[in-house]
């Protein structure tokens, strides 16, 4: 491949993650506008179908971030294999300019993946706390 290739494809790469990141977005969003409507007081047999497609919706997003990590991890190391590229891979799997990332055994990139995951496993069990586990107050009508 091509430089211009390889740049072309982790261009596609950040644009999936942020499409992703969008639907992850919406999904929980809309999960928590019905949980806060009406989902609070809901039967537990509509609760469990609801947060049933909630979990179907994040295992397909969860699937797809997967397959997009493995690409770009590719992306990266076939990169790394160019004789002179224009951008150096250590600086564009480190993108902000921090002495903090030198000292690092990781790359800047692969602790964004790692918050990523972290991020979503915390709202999903946060979501599952809301809807199985929290009591909502009742619902006043001065409110």
């Amino acid at each position: 491949m091509t430089e211009s290739e390889l740049l072309q494809g982790l261009f596609g790469g950040i644009q999936s993650v942020l499409t992703v990141f969008s639907l992850f977005f919406t999904l929980v969003s809309g999960y928590l506008a019905a949980l806060y409507l009406m989902l609070k007081r809901a039967p537990l047999a509509l609760r469990l179908v609801a947060f049933g497609l909630l979990s179907v919706g994040l295992l397909f997003l969860g699937g797809t971030a997967a397959v997009i990590q493995k690409l770009q991890d590719g992306l990266f190391a076939a990169w790394e294999k160019m004789p002179a590229p224009v951008i150096d891979v250590k600086s564009m799997r480190n993108p902000i300019p921090l002495e903090l990332a030198s000292a690092l055994p990781v790359h800047q990139q692969q602790l964004g993946v790692a918050t990523g995951w972290a991020v979503a496993g915390a709202v999903y069990l946060a979501l599952f706390y809301l809807t199985f586990v929290y009591r909502w107050p009742p619902h006043s009508a001065h409110s």
